[in-house]
């Protein structure tokens, strides 16, 4: 049994009353790639490998120790070339580091962000990197 569609009341609006619109396409025509995408990508990967290295405890004490004691290389030791410490600094009753990660072919990403801990006691070695607290931190 066939049934039949029925559309009443249709109106047309003249072509001259409608607004122009851009047209937005969900597929590029064009070949280029996002940089920034592929940045973003790259910020993913190495920032999970990061974390994950946190979840050995050796690496999640070096990287206290070195936040406490404001041992910059202790800290970029664990970062990886892509990012470094813009500088340590107290929140509160907490001890910090900034961090800056640039990812990306012409450095299209820059990710920054703090990682604070609860102020301790500071050590004086972290796996053989010397306290270097008469260095001025940033």
């Amino acid at each position: 049994m066939k049934q039949k569609l029925k559309i009443a009341n249709v109106s047309m609006t003249p072509i001259r009353n409608r607004k122009k619109r851009a047209r937005v396409s969900s597929n590029s025509t064009c070949d280029r790639t996002d940089n920034a995408v592929a940045g973003v990508q790259e910020a993913g990967a190495e920032l999970s490998r990061f974390f994950t290295r946190l979840q050995n405890e050796d690496n999640a004490a070096q990287l206290v120790r070195a936040i406490r004691c404001k041992i910059k290389r202790g800290v970029e030791d664990l970062l990886g070339p892509d990012c470094e410490v813009v500088r340590f600094f107290s929140q509160n009753r907490l001890a910090c580091v900034r961090i800056r990660c640039v990812f990306g072919n012409c450095c299209d990403v820059q990710i920054t962000f703090d990682i604070c801990v609860s102020q301790g006691n500071c050590g004086n070695l972290v796996q053989g990197i010397s306290d270097n607290r008469s260095h001025r931190h940033y």
